[in-house]
């Protein structure tokens, strides 16, 4: 599919909550990192505020990626442009705005604003993450309700499909998609391919419609949920979930890859990651024989 082709086939999403400072700013920023490939989220304000929050853009860069350059922004901005969906983050802008012409759906979730949590700094920025996990669990309820049918793919469709999904913050760190490949593992065909660069990869599998995916440096490798547990980080993975789409596997990865495996990613945690792996296969011991 080319590049024009996949952006008119997006669903323009608009995030709305009385000051696009925090809820609303955090839910177009949770949509473009989780389901970028088949949304464009934007976000407004019913009564901007005129300025993004920084404990928002806290917990948001705690996953990875930036709200840098995001601006608090009118609802009148959208009025007449042409939305799949506009969703609304509080009561309050529901009330504001409660016609919106231009979009086929309108959604209402009831979402408290973090901002006005009172105390210390440590329990504000912990509502803050709160109100940024639930938004993410009622995002991902979202798509798939907004899905209507999945089409059906081989294993090396969906690896194919699901590399592109990968390609972008793989790609940042210098490693490239190998293509394709098909194996036979018994009586089965498994499609494999890898994103690899200088002694490192990220090694993909797909079988029988399930996603493996396998971290590979020097003579050591971990599986995605071995290595997420290493790093301490298996209460925040998101692969590879639960849903319709077998994509959507990939698009938690990528999640997880962004947060959690940039020191793997970018060469730097190597040493670290043999380490881990090192240790992790004493733990298991030899394997038996009978």
């Amino acid at each position: 599919m080319t590049d024009s082709k996949k952006a008119d086939s997006k669903k323009t999403i608009l995030f709305l909550c009385t000051g696009n400072a925090a809820r609303s700013q955090m839910a177009e920023a949770l949509a473009r990192l989780d389901y970028g490939d088949l949304v464009e989220p934007v976000s407004a304000g019913s009564r901007p505020a005129g300025f993004v929050h920084e404990l928002a853009a806290l917990a948001i860069q705690e996953l990875g990626v930036s709200l840098q350059g995001a601006r608090s922004k009118p609802a009148e901005e959208f009025r007449e442009a042409k939305l799949d969906l506009v969703v609304t983050v509080c009561d309050s802008a529901a009330a504001d705005c409660p016609i919106w012409p231009g979009a086929r759906h309108l959604v209402h979730w009831s979402v408290e604003d973090p901002s006005f949590v009172p105390g210390e700094e440590a329990a504000r920025f912990a509502a803050f993450r709160a109100t940024r996990d639930d938004l993410r669990r009622r995002i991902d309820g979202l798509m798939e309700a907004l899905r209507h049918s999945i089409p059906r793919r081989s294993d090396r469709e969906l690896l194919e499909r699901g590399a592109e999904i990968l390609d972008d913050p793989l790609r940042t760190h210098g490693l490239k998609f190998e293509g394709v490949r098909e194996e036979k593992s018994g009586h089965r065909t498994v499609a494999r391919g890898r994103f690899a660069r200088r002694g490192r990869a990220i090694d993909l599998q797909v079988r029988s419609g399930v996603v493996f995916a396998q971290y590979e440096a020097s003579d050591r490798e971990m599986r995605h949920p071995d290595y997420m547990e290493a790093l301490g980080a298996s209460g925040a993975m998101r692969y590879p979930g639960l849903s319709k789409d077998p994509l959507d596997a990939f698009r938690r990865l990528r999640a997880d890859l962004v947060r959690h495996a940039g020191p793997f990613l970018s060469g730097k945690g190597l040493k670290q990651f043999e380490r881990v792996a090192q240790a992790r296969d004493k733990k298991k011991g030899p394997l038996k024989t009978a």
